[in-house]
């Protein structure tokens, strides 16, 4: 790296407060470099004008909004590269699709259905209750419900024409997150939205970093991989019949995971190196 670089950092503003792209930017500022935050909700571009991707060596992304995809595809579509691509987070937004892929690739999943809640309701077995019920594009836990009948899934007032219905696994209160940048993996444990911990457990997990193991890294790489991100999340859960993947997510907040914010500007700075001249 001969001098300072020069950064885009494409962010919905629900993201600004949150751990990341925070703690990037930071980092990038740091280290001598340029950061030019873009809020796709605050841009009005022409279609043919450039301009805005002027000078920048590399774009990172965190958001899901159509105004940032299109953005981002528009970058990408000039030649400007990217973290992570518009079609990997297109891949795991759609959450039928990102199930389509893991099923196709026998990752493990827990059994999931697809359709309108009333065929669901005449279609998935007793045996399989309870079922966890998802908006295809929701995220951050919007629009999950819990249903133990084909009865409660018949009386949900659902807000889309189809959902995902996913078996219901009981845990020890605790969910797996892979936090992967690049091959790198690492293996968090948080407390669960829906297994809670009863305060007796003595025998739970504790939150925060635990041991990647070279099975976990295997699985948080494999999910990586199939859709194209480089900055992601696997979201898992521990069971009797082993580790399940629930879904994948792009760019995570990267908690407990140790110099984060020095590892993506590491990252970054690796990426705009790989990336022949323009």
């Amino acid at each position: 790296m001969s001098g300072p670089l020069h950064f885009g950092v494409l962010v919905e503003r629900r993201y600004l407060s949150q751990a990341q792209p925070s703690g990037l930017i930071e980092a990038l500022g740091a280290r001598g470099h340029s950061v030019r935050t873009i809020d796709p909700e605050a841009t009005a571009l022409r279609m043919d004008d450039d301009s805005w991707l002027e000078g920048l060596d590399l774009i990172v992304a965190r958001g899901r909004s159509w105004g940032l995809l299109a953005l981002l595809e528009w970058a990408g579509s000039r030649g400007v590269p990217t973290i992570n691509r518009r079609a990997a987070i297109s891949a795991v937004h759609n959450k039928a699709d990102m199930s389509i892929a893991l099923a196709k690739d026998r990752l493990p999943t827990p059994d999931t259905w697809f359709g309108t809640p009333s065929r669901l309701a005449d279609t998935i077995p007793t045996s399989a209750y309870p079922l966890i019920i998802k908006l295809i594009f929701g995220d951050n836990c919007r629009g999950l419900e819990v249903v133990d009948s084909a009865d409660a899934l018949r009386a949900l007032d659902w807000s889309d024409s189809v959902a995902l219905a996913q078996c219901y696994h009981k845990t020890d209160g605790y969910d797996l997150k892979l936090y992967g940048i690049g091959d790198d993996v690492w293996a968090v444990r948080k407390p669960s939205p829906f297994n809670k911990r009863s305060d007796d457990d003595v025998e739970a997990k504790k939150s925060g970093l635990a041991e990647t193991t070279p099975e976990l890294a295997d699985l948080g790489r494999r999910c990586g991989r199939l859709f194209g991100l480089d900055l992601f999340g696997v979201d898992c859960i521990e069971t009797d019949a082993g580790v399940f993947v629930i879904e994948v997510n792009d760019y995570p907040n990267f908690t407990s995971v140790p110099d984060a914010n020095e590892r993506l500007a590491d990252f970054c700075e690796r990426r705009v190196a790989e990336v022949p001249s323009r």
